[in-house]
Order: structure tokens, then sequence, then C-alpha cells
């Protein structure tokens, strides 16, 4: 008798789950698009437009980028800015190394703003890694990723933030510039996975 019960227990439980009535919420396709469409999508002004068509089709960029005229799944444009960003943000930081090394930052009050600025630098890049993982189990299949994406990207910003309010007292600092563009690409980043659909309840 107890064995029946099992048996019968186990086959219920089994069917429940393979309707999603138990276990992880249901999960919607993840949209594909044409990186000119995601771009359209999300962008509001030309800068940033123009912004998102260079991040997704770079010049001479193949099929093989993932990221060509084909659609692809929204997931695929959102991880390429994020290797956009991590890329600008190592560029950036390697400018204000340089800068420090260089003994072009003599005031002591400039070189603590650097510093507190590379803080933030160091906790987008630790969001973007986030952002990153997340987007790769969900890339053309499903995924419980949309609160990890807003956490992740929400926190890239106030890193970027962050450096900007060091240098508020430094605006001759050729690293403001660059906090601003790399602000722009952790927002592209944001608007990107706002495309990425929320799993169903």
């Amino acid at each position: 008798m107890a064995s029946l019960f099992s048996i019968f227990l186990l086959s219920l439980l089994a069917t429940l789950g393979a309707d999603g009535v138990i276990g992880s919420r249901q999960c919607q396709r993840i949209p594909s698009m044409t990186a000119e469409s995601a771009c359209t999508a999300v962008t509001g002004t030309p800068h940033m437009r123009e912004l998102c068509i260079r991040t997704l089709l770079p010049s001479g960029a193949g099929t093989s980028s993932g990221t060509a005229a084909a659609p692809v799944p929204v997931t695929r444009h959102a991880a390429a800015a994020v290797q956009a960003a991590l890329g600008s943000y190592a560029a950036t930081v390697a400018a204000a190394t340089s800068l420090l090394d260089g003994g072009f930052v003599p005031a002591d009050g400039e070189k603590a703003a650097v510093g507190d600025c590379m803080v933030g630098y160091g906790r987008a890049r630790i969001a973007m890694a986030r952002v990153a993982g997340d987007l790769e189990p969900a890339d053309g299949g499903c995924g419980d990723t949309e609160a990890g994406l807003r956490a992740g990207y929400t926190a890239g910003l106030r890193g970027m933030d962050g450096c900007r309010r060091s240098l508020i007292d430094f605006p001759a600092s050729p690293l403001v510039d660059r906090n601003l563009a790399d602000r722009n690409m952790t927002l592209l980043v944001a608007l990107l996975c706002s495309l990425v659909p929320a799993p169903l309840a």
C-alpha cells in the first residue's frame, strides 16, 4: 500500500512540475531583433541610438559577431553592450593609472578624488560581470534574469555616478569626459536589458 501511494505521489509531483504548477516560475521566450531594431526600440535620442548602433554593429563586423543584420535574441545585444562597457571601463582605469604614475595629478586632493573614482569603477565592473552572467543562461532560451539584470545595471550606474561625484571639484580632469562616456555605455546596457522579458508568474 505504502509503495503504491509513493508511486502515485511521485507521478503527481512530476506532472505538476511539468505543467509549471510547482517549482520555478515559467519562462517567456526571449525575443529576437536586429541590432537596428533593438537600438530604435530602446533609445530616445540620436546620440544614444548612434552609440547603440556603433556598439552592436562595429565597423567591419560580420555575421560571426552575433550582432549583424539578422535577428538574434535580445540577450546577445545586451551582452555585446556589457562587453563594450567592460572594455571601456578598463581603458579608463588604465588612463587613470597612467595619469597617476606619470605625475600628471600632483595635488593630493585630486589624487584622492581619482582614487575614489576608481572605487566606483571597481564596483561597476563587478556589477557588469554579474549582468554578463545573468544574460548567459537566458540567451535564446529562458531564465529568471530580469531582477538580477536590473540590480546589476543599477549598481553599474551607481558606480559611474560615484566616480562623477568624486571628480566634481576637478572639471578639467580628462577622466570627467571618459566617465561621462562610460556612463552612457552603462545606460545603454540598462536600455538593452529592458528588452529581456520577465519570467511568467
